[in-house]
């Protein structure tokens, strides 16, 4: 019986691939949305609670 691999292909540059979202651009682009999400999210709480 023949088995086969199934290997994901490495990086072009040899750099590991982030755990989430397939590039580190990806991932950074969702760190940066979420930042922006709670800062917004906390200027509206600011602005109806004060």
């Amino acid at each position: 019986m023949r088995e086969t691999a199934h290997r994901t292909a490495p990086a072009p540059d040899g750099e590991e691939r982030p755990p989430i979202g397939g590039s580190w651009r990806v991932l950074y682009a969702v760190v940066i949305g979420n930042l922006v999400l709670l800062i917004i999210l906390f200027y509206v709480f600011t602005r109806a609670f004060s």
